[in-house]
């Protein structure tokens, strides 16, 4: 018989994931709800996921079931890079529409009150995700590869 067996990395990674996702259904609700058809709600939705993931892998490496997994390490620290450019390609598209068409571009159909409401939520939101999955993007790929590097100083071969 086996005494309180930890669940498989697996298992936490699959948590993580519900958690990331519903984290993002939450987040983005209000937006979804109320304008319906807003251009960069893919975008967004890639912040939210990507800020909380790589944060995630950030500081929890070391127990993640990619520790020893060297070669999908650098695979992901290179997929990073065209994502950083692309994450940083629609925050300034979503910041230079929102300046040209004006501050209440996305939410000119409803009541005032709740535009005011819905557009600074949209605005801080967009921002604060977006340049946390940038920041957190972009040190990942430096976190990764020195994981790499001390895992296979330890004796981690297994590519």
């Amino acid at each position: 018989m086996q005494k309180n067996a930890a669940p498989h990395p697996v298992v936490y990674e699959l948590i993580w994931w519900v958690f990331t996702i519903v984290v993002a259904v939450l987040v983005l609700l209000p937006i979804y709800t109320h304008v319906p058809d807003f251009p960069y709600f893919v975008p967004n939705f890639v912040y939210v996921v990507a800020a909380i993931t790589l944060t995630r892998y950030l500081f929890f490496l070391k127990i993640s079931w990619l520790r020893d997994r060297l070669l999908l390490q650098a695979i992901i620290a290179m997929a990073l890079l065209p994502l950083i450019f692309w994450m940083v390609q629609y925050f300034n598209e979503f910041i230079t529409y929102r300046d040209e068409q004006g501050p209440d571009v996305f939410v000119r159909h409803l009541g005032r009150e709740t535009g005011q409401m819905l557009d600074r939520y949209l605005l801080n939101e967009y921002k604060f995700f977006g340049v946390w999955a940038v920041v957190a993007a972009l040190a990942t790929p430096f976190r990764l590869v020195a994981n790499v590097w001390l895992r296979y100083r330890a004796g981690v071969k297994a590519l």
